[in-house]
């Protein structure tokens, strides 16, 4: 992809993963929440917001979603309950170590598998 502007530093990493434990919003505000401070060390604008989509009855998605706003970006954590699949897209304009990112939201969720792509 072409960079249009060079100026401005931007890291993303999606984590995809398969948890072991049941995602709730507690669990999904703690770890939004202990990301951002001990793992990326980023600064909380706002949320961490946890939101369902489960009131639109969609078959598919039926799970819970957060938010969390940094000065620096922000992060967007979906999961999928009767699939025990969460997605986790970090946007950053601050540089960050994606394997550590990995490894805390792999140890947090005791993931049987986890994928993950830097862009």
């Amino acid at each position: 992809m072409k960079n249009l502007e060079p100026k401005i530093f931007r890291q993303r990493l999606i984590i995809e993963g398969k948890q072991r434990i049941k995602i709730t919003p507690q669990l999904i505000k703690e770890y939004l929440t202990k990301l951002t401070v001990d793992i990326l060390h980023m600064r909380i604008q706002i949320g961490p917001i946890i939101f369902s989509p489960n009131k639109f009855r969609n078959p598919l998605h039926h799970g819970l979603n957060g938010f969390i706003g940094w000065v620096e970006s922000g992060g967007q954590f979906y999961s999928w309950d009767k699939l025990n699949f969460f997605t986790m897209d970090i946007y950053s304009c601050k540089k960050f170590n994606p394997k550590k990112v990995v490894k805390f939201t792999k140890e947090f969720f005791k993931t049987e598998e986890i994928a993950y792509k830097e862009i």
